[in-house]
């Protein structure tokens, strides 16, 4: 009813270009990596809501699955009648495969040895990191406040781009007493209270993220600002630790560079600096980051409260350590590496007296399904748990795995020692 009145206003009731004065892309990240997920469009006067819907703009490359108008320059899906503001949420895209872990550089020089896996120190297969932007058209016809009636816009593209989750990290960089260095970022919990305690939470990403770039481990999948949510900071105030590795941390002859105990003394550093609960460190990594979870824990049985290893493998040998430690593994069917290792590991941790629980799950259900199921099979008298994904493959698993709340809530339920004391 609205674009047929259109045609009998007078001249002065139209304007023909102009009014958005700005375009910001908002971006999320999921567990394939930093998306655009809307739009924010500022017109120069309010917007009536009733005059807006999806058929209304077109956003490059994706589909629009909700507009409305709003007061605040944010997506929070909070509709007004009017406002400067017009958000345009996108449908979310499916879960796209992840590039090569390995440089140019590295993979000849596996050629030449006949290395399998990352090159311990490499420097994997850095990139930079990509300012994600929106082009996006007002189509419609649309109406401000005042009743004059916006007609159609060219394309315009996001001059700012607001990284969600991501923007609440700041970026340090930590230096021994010998001058090397790590890279790293930290959630502080909103309204921190140096009185009260928190847990630290500590994610370590996969060589796919091996990169100089400090934020580059909270772009490239959900592992570390999973944790850093509204949702879950609302229920559990923590510290949220991503240190970012210039090189490859360990290898396929598991190995391990100096990164992991520097990684242990800026763990050490925060406690002092922070009111962190000592007794309710996380560890937590997928691939790459995971094996190094298994290495500390291997080497620092006393430092961590719980783990969440994700698509990782380690020399069984050492894994001894473990059995009274609180762990939980995920890993795929069609992981050659992660699941026979991590199967491996789990039934030797348990002949050695652990008490392990085994789930397999089909990651393509419903993820309310799936998270009722894994809660169903929690209870006091396991410490390690190992869930494995129907099928899949290496990187499928940590697209899912930091989806897979009641494993999350667990983790934050453990504290260190917990299980040599029961």
């Amino acid at each position: 009813m609205f674009k047929k009145m259109v045609l009998g206003l007078g001249i002065a009731s139209l304007s023909f270009a102009g009014n958005i004065k700005n375009v910001e892309a908002v971006t999320e990240t999921f567990g394939d990596g930093e998306k655009l997920s809307a739009v924010v469009l500022t017109y120069d006067k309010e917007i009536l809501g009733n005059s807006v819907s999806a058929s209304d703009y077109k956003v490059e490359g994706r589909d629009i699955e909700k507009v409305y108008v709003s007061k605040q320059n944010e997506k929070n899906g909070k509709k007004s009648k009017a406002g400067k503001y017009v958000i345009l949420e996108l449908k979310r895209l499916p879960m796209v495969a992840q590039a090569s872990d390995h440089s140019k550089e590295d993979i000849e020089k596996k050629k030449a040895t006949g290395q399998k896996g990352p090159i311990l120190g490499g420097k994997g297969n850095p990139k930079p990191l990509e300012i994600i932007t929106a082009e996006v058209t007002q189509i419609g016809n649309i109406r401000n406040i005042d009743g004059k009636v916006y007609l159609p816009e060219e394309k315009q593209v996001s001059t700012k781009t607001r990284q969600l989750i991501i923007e609440n990290f700041k970026q340090f960089e930590f230096t021994r007493k010998d001058g090397k260095t790590l890279k790293y970022n930290l959630y502080i919990p909103k309204n921190y209270d140096p009185s009260r305690k928190y847990p630290l939470v500590v994610f370590m990403h996969d060589a796919g993220a091996v990169s100089p770039e400090t934020k580059y481990t909270l772009s490239q999948g959900n592992g570390a600002t999973v944790w850093a949510t509204p949702e879950w900071q609302e229920k559990h105030p923590s510290f949220v630790l991503a240190p970012q590795y210039e090189v490859v941390t360990v290898n396929d002859n598991y190995e391990y560079g100096p990164e992991l105990d520097r990684t242990v003394e800026l763990i050490n550093d925060l406690t002092e600096k922070y009111s962190i609960d000592k007794d309710r460190i996380y560890n937590t990594g997928q691939s790459m980051g995971g094996m190094s979870s298994i290495s500390l824990d291997s080497r620092y049985p006393d430092l961590f409260g719980g783990s969440y290893i994700v698509a990782s493998k380690w020399d069984i040998n050492v894994t001894e350590p473990m059995k009274d430690q609180n762990i939980w593994f995920v890993a795929s069917e069609g992981d050659p590496g992660a699941y026979p290792s991590l199967t491996e590991i789990s039934d030797y941790l348990e002949k050695n007296g652990a008490k392990v629980q085994r789930m397999t799950i089909d990651a393509e259900k419903n993820q309310n399904e799936i998270n009722k199921e894994v809660q169903s099979k929690i209870s006091s008298q396991y410490n390690i748990y190992y869930t494995v994904y129907k099928n899949g493959n290496h990187r499928y698993t940590w697209q899912h795995a930091y989806y897979m709340k009641p494993a999350m809530e667990w983790l934050f339920r453990q504290k260190r020692n917990s299980v040599k004391r029961k």
